[in-house]
């Protein structure tokens, strides 16, 4: 059920990603012989603190970055779209992260990778592949990096995939082509912080590592409870004109909401716990059994503060200005 859930989610992503005449960026796919030499760097999934265990024709792995506690940040959006700096243990490793909380697997470009000292993963001569059928045709497997840092709160030993192809992310960069993306942050890694609130208006993104958020009882809209939805990133409780489904929160998707069930220009009635908002332009995503999405033009109508750790997502109305 994994491996479907997976790939029904990789597909989505592609077909999100529009229909741009710049196929994903230019991309150098690795020959037989790089690829070899690229997954000659291996350490078992122990040696990180993870977990190894047998699957069909293979292994996988279970097992979370290393989060610093007690720390904080605060980042821009960079052109408007919710993708921020971020770098390494030395100054010099840096790049764009895209965070697209829709995605359950956080991704690397194969050369910023090589700059960051990422380590493949394997054990009896087994590596640990993306087991989802669509990363445009493209090999990927599981690695590590040593260390993750967004300004000054840090992560260590983070697992995430990397495709075998230099200069793009391929569909995880989801179409977004300005500022260029070196990786993608999904929930793997977003669900291990205390809270993260998004500012859409003020293109503000504030993670915490360790402090719960209260919200202003004033500016309160909903408090959508998290519902975990194999090979999905974030979902909350939803509905579709009264009817109850689990709705993907996609802020990296240039759209207002996608539907699979119903082809219609605007959906009547959309619920994310306790908002209700009407009249919504609907995208159709024709793939049968694909999740409604709501995307970053619906969202960026209010303060969202994800709680992880609280299992819900709070939805404010914007404070007034002082």
């Amino acid at each position: 059920m994994m491996i479907k859930h997976i790939s029904l989610t990789a597909l989505c992503t592609v077909l999100l990603a529009g229909c741009a005449s710049k196929q994903y960026g230019e991309e150098e796919f690795l020959t037989e012989r790089e690829q070899k030499q690229a997954l000659a760097r291996t350490k078992p999934p122990q040696y990180f603190g993870f977990h190894a265990f047998p699957t069909q024709g293979g292994i996988g792995f279970r097992g979370q970055a290393r989060l610093h506690p007690n720390h904080q940040a605060e980042m821009d959006f960079i052109n408007h779209v919710p993708v921020i700096k971020f770098r390494g243990k030395m100054a010099r490793n840096n790049g764009n992260a895209l965070l697209d909380f829709s995605s359950p697997l956080t991704w690397m470009e194969y050369s910023t990778a090589e700059e960051f000292g990422a380590t493949f993963m394997s054990m009896n001569d087994k590596y640990i592949p993306y087991r989802g059928q669509f990363a445009n045709d493209v090999k990927a497997y599981a690695a590590v990096i040593g260390q993750l840092r967004f300004d000054q709160l840090f992560m260590e030993y983070v697992p995430l995939y990397i495709r075998m192809s230099r200069g793009a992310l391929g569909p995880f960069a989801r179409n977004i082509f300005d500022p260029e993306i070196h990786m993608s942050v999904g929930w793997d890694l977003l669900s291990q912080f205390e809270t993260i609130q998004i500012n859409p208006r003020d293109e503000v993104i504030i993670f915490s590592s360790s402090h719960p958020y209260t919200p202003h009882e004033d500016l309160l809209l909903s408090k959508a409870q998290i519902k975990r939805v194999s090979g999905y990133g974030l979902c909350v409780d939803g509905a579709i004109y009264g009817n109850p489904t689990p709705i993907v929160i996609d802020l990296a998707g240039d759209f207002y909401l996608t539907r699979s069930d119903k082809k219609v220009a605007q959906t009547k009635q959309v619920s994310l716990g306790d908002l209700v908002i009407r009249k919504v332009n609907t995208r159709h995503l024709p793939f049968q059994g694909a999740l409604p999405r709501a995307g970053r033009k619906l969202l960026e109508n209010y303060l969202i503060t994800v709680c992880p750790q609280q299992n819900v997502v709070y939805f404010e109305r914007y404070p007034e200005p002082e």
